[in-house]
């Protein structure tokens, strides 16, 4: 059975939540454990490639050819992966996903909103990642700040996360 552990910022951002994920999975690895890093951004972009670097840092090319945040050079050099880039959501991906499946009729003509289907599709791109991964535990990191209203949906997804779990299911919340 998966463990989770979702590491959320401060009021702050930029101040290492990339890196702590990374360490721990380091520590979790050492102990003999697989771990599978996802990252979460709070932005409408579907991922970074056009984003202004100076507001945003660098971009991370990863072996599939994604472009990631650097958060994901930590994991590759921490956690020796070759994360792909299904472990990069950023809330433009999701939304452009819940959009094409409504328009493709997926939601039998319910209205489609916030709460649950964009929670859900946060909630399903995880645990397709544990299991595509295989790995023990996942990590999940929700980028930017517990305050930014464009990171409201993955805390809400992690709430929801938490209830869903069985009560015997590590599920560590930073």
């Amino acid at each position: 059975m998966t463990k989770w552990i979702f590491v959320t910022g401060g009021v702050l951002s930029g101040l290492g939540k990339g890196l702590v994920s990374a360490s721990i999975g380091k520590l979790l690895e050492a102990r003999g454990h697989s771990v599978s890093p996802v990252k979460c951004d709070g932005y409408l972009n579907v991922d970074p490639g056009t984003m202004n670097p100076h507001e945003h840092g660098e971009v991370f090319v990863l072996e599939d050819g994604t472009e990631v945040d650097m958060d994901f050079g930590h994991y590759e050099r921490f956690l020796d992966c070759q994360p792909s880039g299904a472990s990069n959501l950023t809330s433009g991906k999701v939304f452009k996903s819940v959009i094409d499946a409504e328009r493709e009729g997926d939601f039998l003509g319910d209205t489609v909103q916030m709460v649950p289907h964009v929670t859900d599709e946060i909630k399903e791109r995880w645990r397709d990642e544990a299991e595509s991964s295989g790995a023990d535990v996942v990590a999940v990191e929700v980028g930017g700040t517990v305050g930014d209203m464009e990171n409201m949906l993955y805390l809400e997804a992690v709430r929801q996360m938490r209830n869903e779990l069985p009560e015997t299911t590590p599920c560590l919340c930073t």
